[in-house]
C-alpha cells in the first residue's frame, strides 16, 4: 500500500520542486533549459528530492514522464555528476558537492634549487691586490635573483611534465578542478576528457581548455561563465653549468627560475671565466650570450631568460682582463670586449675622483720580453682599444696651489688667502680685519719659498705695516706668522708642598703672597706646623763663578700675623713647603698575642715604651704562658730579646708584635728518625731522646741535626774534632734530623784517592820527624 502511494504522489512533488526551481508552471517543465540553472538550483533540488527517499533513476523517470526532453535530462545527468551528487544514497541529507573556492593557490617554494656541493669560494684577486670587478656580487648573502613564485603566471609560459593546472570556473557555473600535467603531457579535466597540453603556452592552453568546458558549461560561450587557467606547484626542470664555473654540474630547479639564480648558486665564475659572454645553449643550439655588466652597471636585467628543461649555462675563459687603479672610484680589474677602448674602462670604473689629473693616463703594456710605459692623453681615450693584461694608473694632480697665501697666529681671521695681482702685506692683515690686542707688535715674519725652492725669511715691523710703511707685496705660497706676546713672557710656577689640603703647584703672577698660595693649596692639613712654613728660593747670582749656595730659605709663622715675613710677597721658582707637628700625631700600635690576659693590638703611648710594659697593659702573662719563651717580630724577622732581663730595655718599635707561647712539657722529635712523635721532657740529653724515636734513619745526616727552642732560637749539632757536641733539650723544643742531600755525597775517583794517599803519607813524615 506504501509504494502504491508513492506511485500516487512522486509526479507532484517532482513537479512541485522543478516548478519552484524554475519559477514556472508545471506545464511549462518540457521547455526548461538545465544549462540555464545555477549550481546552487541544482544542488538544492537535489537534496530535497533525496529527503523524500527518491532514487536518482526515479527523479529522471519522472521528469520523463512530464515531458523533459531527453537531451535536458542528459544535461541534467551530467550537471549532477559534474557537481558531485552522482551515486549518493537515498538517506544523504547535504550536499556532497565540492566545495567552492577552498582550492590553495599559493604555489610551493621549497628547495628551489637542487645543486652540486659547492667548494669554499675566494674572491679573485691579482697580485697587486686588485679584485675582478663583479665577482663580489655572487658572494652576497642577500642576492640570490630567487623567482617570485606569488607572481602571476607568465603568458609565455610553456606547459610540460609536471606542472599543475589550476582550472577556476566562475559565474553562472562555479567549479574549481586542481589537474598535473602527466608525463604524456595531458591533463585530466573531469567530464572534458583528456587534454593535450604539453609545449603549449598558457594562453594557449586557456583556450584549449575553454573550448573542452564548454561542451560541459554552455554557459561559458555565452559569457555566463567564465574559466581562468593559471599554475600551482611549478615542475622541476635540469639545469647543466660548464666552464669557467666555481662550482660546475647539474641544478635541478623550478621551471620559473631565471638565467642569473642558476648563475648566483653556481658560484659565479672563477678567476678564468667571463662575466661578459655567458652563452645559453638550448636544444644544442646557442640561444643567447650574456652579458652581466648591463646588470652590474645599469641594474637592467634584459637577459634575465627563463631557463627550460635540459638548457646548458657555458661559461667561456675570458679574453681581455684590463686593470685600473689610482685616482678612480672602482679600481679594479676590468673585461672588456674587442672593441671596447680606454674612455669605456673609465666609464666601469666609475670616473676619476675629485683629484684624479685627468689630461693623461700612465699605461703600462706587456710585450714579448718585458713591460713599457705609455702616456696616453685625455683626447685619445675614446680611440685607444687597449690589450689584455694591460694596467691603466691615473695619477693625482699636483698638491700644490697656484695663488695661495697663508696667515697664521694673532690676527682676528687667521687662515688661507686667494693672492690676487698686488696683494700686499698690509692689504692681507686688512682683510684678516687686524692684529689682537696680544699680538707682538715688535717683530714678524714672512716665510718664503722663492722659484729656485730656496726658503728665505722676510721680517717686518707690524706697527709700520699697519700704518701704511715699508709694505712688502706678498708672492704665491707666502706663509705670514704674527707672533703672541705669551711667547716671551716666562710661564714660571711656585709650589706649594707638605702638610697642606693640596699640594699644588701654581702659575707665579706678580703680587701673590704666602698666605695667598696656601688658600689656593685648600689651607693648613690636621698636622700642619703653621708657626714653621719654610720658603725656598733661588738666589739670583748671574756670576760666572761657582757658588756653593744656590738656593736660601727662611721659616715664616703663619699663626703670627705679626711675623716679619707673615705678608712676604713670593717669586718665581720659590717652594713652599708646610711641616708636620713634631707631637701632634700617634706613634702607631703593637701587636700582642698569645697567653696573655688581654691579648690584642695596643697603641704606642711612647717613643721609649719597653716590651714589659706593653705585657703589663695587656694584664700580664696567663699561669699556663711561658715568660722566658716570649718572642718579639719585627716586620716579621724575630727579634733576640730577653723580657725577663731587668737590665735590658727592650724597647719597641710601631709595628712590632709580642707572642707569649704556652708552656709545653714535651719534646718534639722531627725528619729523618724512624717514628716522629713528641716524647715526655725528662730533662735528658739529645741522644735519649733520638734513641726514644727509635734512632735515625739510613738517609739522616745526624750532623745536620739541629734543636729549634719554645722562644725562636735554634742550636745545631756541632763537631769537636772526631766528637759530636749535642745541644741540650729543654721543654717544649723541636729536635729536627735532616736527611742527606743526594749531590752532598763525596765520589771519589782512582786519582783522587792517589792525591790524598800521598798526603797521608807526607802527613805521618812530618809526624815522624817531630817526634824524634
Amino acid at each position: 500500500m506504501q509504494h502504491k502511494y508513492l506511485l500516487y504522489i512522486l509526479p507532484l512533488i517532482i513537479v512541485f520542486l522543478f516548478s519552484s526551481a524554475v519559477a514556472q508552471s508545471p506545464e511549462s517543465i518540457a521547455t526548461t533549459k538545465v544549462s540555464s540553472l545555477p549550481d546552487e538550483k541544482i544542488i538544492d533540488l537535489w537534496n530535497q528530492a533525496k529527503a523524500q527517499g527518491l532514487t536518482e533513476t526515479e527523479v529522471y523517470a519522472v521528469l520523463k514522464q512530464k515531458g523533459m526532453p531527453a537531451s535536458e535530462i542528459e544535461e541534467l545527468k551530467n550537471r549532477v555528476t559534474l557537481l558531485g551528487l552522482s551515486g549518493t544514497g537515498s538517506a544523504t541529507k547535504t550536499s556532497s558537492a565540492p566545495p567552492v573556492n577552498k582550492i590553495d593557490h599559493s604555489r610551493t617554494n621549497t628547495d628551489t634549487v637542487s645543486k652540486p656541493t659547492a667548494k669554499k669560494q675566494e674572491e679573485p684577486k691579482k697580485a697587486d691586490n686588485l679584485t675582478i670587478y663583479g665577482y663580489d656580487m655572487f658572494r652576497q648573502s642577500g642576492l640570490s635573483f630567487e623567482p617570485n613564485f606569488s607572481a602571476p603566471t607568465p603568458k609565455n609560459y610553456i606547459l610540460g611534465p609536471g606542472d599543475e593546472v589550476i582550472v577556476l570556473v566562475t559565474g553562472l557555473n562555479e567549479r574549481d578542478i586542481k589537474s598535473v600535467v602527466t608525463p604524456e603531457g595531458n591533463l585530466q579535466i573531469p567530464n572534458a576528457g583528456i587534454i593535450a597540453v604539453a609545449g603549449f603556452t598558457i594562453e594557449q592552453a586557456t583556450s584549449l581548455i575553454k573550448r573542452r568546458l564548454a561542451k560541459v558549461y554552455p554557459a561559458i560561450e555565452s559569457g555566463k561563465t567564465s574559466v581562468t587557467i593559471s599554475l600551482g606547484n611549478i615542475r622541476r626542470i635540469r639545469v647543466t653549468v660548464t666552464g669557467e664555473v666555481n662550482t660546475p654540474g647539474g641544478y635541478t630547479v623550478s621551471a620559473l627560475t631565471p638565467l642569473f639564480n642558476v648563475l648566483y648558486n653556481s658560484g659565479g665564475p672563477n678567476a678564468n671565466g667571463s662575466l661578459r659572454q655567458i652563452r645559453l645553449i638550448r636544444n644544442n643550439k646557442l640561444f643567447k650570450t650574456v652579458d652581466l655588466y648591463e646588470f652590474l652597471q645599469q641594474g637592467t636585467m634584459p637577459n634575465n631568460i627563463r631557463l627550460e628543461d635540459q638548457d646548458v649555462i657555458n661559461i667561456p675563459v675570458y679574453k681581455k682582463l684590463v686593470g685600473i687603479k689610482g685616482e678612480i672610484k672602482r679600481p679594479a680589474y676590468y673585461e672588456l670586449k674587442d672593441n671596447e677602448t680606454m674612455a669605456d674602462l673609465i666609464a666601469y670604473a666609475g670616473g676619476f675622483t675629485a683629484q684624479a689629473y685627468k689630461g693623461v693616463a700612465k699605461l703600462i703594456q706587456i710585450n714579448d720580453l718585458q713591460k713599457d710605459v705609455k702616456d696616453v692623453s685625455a683626447n685619445s681615450f675614446g680611440n685607444y682599444v687597449l690589450r689584455n693584461g694591460d694596467m691603466v694608473e691615473i695619477n693625482p694632480i699636483t698638491d700644490r696651489y697656484t695663488n695661495r697665501i697663508i696667515l697664521e697666529g694673532m690676527a682676528y681671521r687667521p687662515g688661507v688667502y686667494e693672492l690676487v695681482p698686488g696683494l700686499t702685506l698690509s692689504q692681507l692683515l686688512k682683510n684678516a680685519q687686524g692684529l689682537k690686542p696680544e699680538a707682538y707688535m715688535e717683530r714678524g715674519f714672512i716665510k718664503r719659498t722663492m722659484p729656485d725652492l730656496q726658503r728665505t725669511s722676510i721680517p717686518f715691523d707690524p706697527r709700520q705695516i699697519l700704518a701704511g710703511k715699508n709694505d712688502i707685496p706678498l708672492m704665491r705660497e707666502d706663509s705670514i706668522l704674527i707672533l703672541s706676546q705669551d711667547v716671551f713672557i716666562s710661564n714660571q710656577k711656585i709650589a706649594v708642598n707638605g702638610y697642606v689640603r693640596k699640594p699644588v703647584t701654581i702659575t707665579y703672577r706678580s703680587g701673590l703672597k704666602l698666605a695667598d698660595v696656601i688658600a689656593l693649596a685648600g689651607g693648613f692639613d690636621d698636622e700642619a706646623a703653621a708657626h714653621h712654613v719654610e720658603v725656598s728660593r733661588i738666589i739670583n747670582n748671574k756670576s760666572d763663578s761657582v757658588a756653593t749656595q744656590l738656593v736660601s730659605t727662611f721659616v715664616v709663622n703663619m699663626e703670627d700675623p705679626s711675623d716679619p715675613n707673615y705678608n712676604v710677597e713670593l717669586q718665581p721658582r720659590d717652594v713652599v713647603n708646610v711641616l708636620r707637628l713634631v707631637n701632634n700625631r700617634p706613634l702607631g700600635n703593637v701587636k700582642i698575642r698569645g697567653e696573655v690576659v688581654f691579648p690584642n693590638d695596643y697603641a704606642v703611648q711612647k717613643r721609649d715604651e719597653t716590651a714589659q710594659e706593653f705585657l703589663t697593659r695587656a694584664g700580664g702573662i696567663t699561669p699556663f704562658g711561658s715568660a722566658e719563651n716570649v718572642q718579639i717580630f719585627r716586620s716579621g724577622v724575630r727579634v733576640n730579646v730577653d723580657v725577663l732581663s731587668a737590665k735590658s730595655k727592650n724597647i719597641l718599635l710601631p709595628g712590632d708584635s709580642i707572642y707569649v707561647p704556652r708552656v709545653i712539657s714535651n719534646v718534639e722529635v722531627a725528619g729523618a728518625v724512624n717514628n716522629p712523635q713528641y716524647i715526655l721532657y725528662k730533662g735528658r740529653n739529645f741522644k735519649y731522646y733520638i734513641d726514644a724515636v727509635g734512632g735515625t734513619t739510613q738517609k739522616a745526616r745526624l750532623k745536620g741535626a739541629y734543636i729549634k727552642y719554645p722562644n725562636g732560637m735554634n742550636r745545631p749539632v756541632k763537631n769537636v774534632l772526631f766528637f759530636k757536641s749535642y745541644p741540650p733539650v729543654k721543654p717544649g723544643s723541636k729536635i729536627i734530623v735532616p736527611e742527606k742531600s743526594p749531590d752532598a755525597r763525596i765520589k771519589v775517583g782512582i786519582s783522587d784517592l792517589g792525591g790524598i794517599a800521598a798526603a797521608l803519607t807526607a802527613l805521618v813524615s812530618i809526624v815522624a820527624i817531630l817526634s824524634k
